[in-house]
């Protein structure tokens, strides 16, 4: 993992590792289906852009996730950050293997992805940029309104 002088000296490792921890977080709350911790992460002024070009507000992203996609698994690997004051850019890859809500098809997607995050006024850092690349093929086109409703 490499970060940026951000002239923090020690306490920017500090931030580096809160921070990859809190993507660790993001990651599993979405294969835990944890959308009370996932709206605490991401910033109510999130711009999200998928592997396919779509691009999701927090409101529709928080809706994609809770009733369109079901996350199995999250792997990110290869991860760098870069601090830059109250703003870290986060980069590395990314499986997400995932279905359709209510489907049999599990659909695994290879990307690279970048994101930022910001220190919040109340502290806390929260994502509010991502874009995902997928690295080879796009993943299938997802028909937001096939998935069956969460029970």
């Amino acid at each position: 993992m490499s970060h940026g002088n951000n002239g923090n000296g020690g306490n920017e490792q500090a931030i580096v590792d809160e921070l990859l921890a809190l993507e660790h977080r993001r990651g599993r709350a979405l294969v835990d289906k944890d959308f009370e911790a996932l709206a605490q992460l991401v910033s109510q002024d999130v711009v999200h852009v998928h592997t396919r070009g779509n691009v999701d507000t927090f409101d529709s992203y928080m809706h994609y996730v809770r009733n369109v996609l079901e996350f199995l698994d999250v792997e990110r690997s290869d991860m760098h950050v870069k601090v830059l004051g109250d703003t870290a850019i986060m980069t590395g890859g990314q499986v997400n293997t995932a279905r359709l809500i209510g489907h049999e098809d599990v659909v695994r997607v290879t990307s690279r992805v970048i994101q930022v995050w910001m220190r919040q006024a109340q502290g806390g850092w929260q994502q509010v940029a991502f874009q995902a690349t997928p690295v080879g093929a796009p993943p299938p086109v997802v028909n937001r309104l096939m998935a069956k409703p969460r029970q």
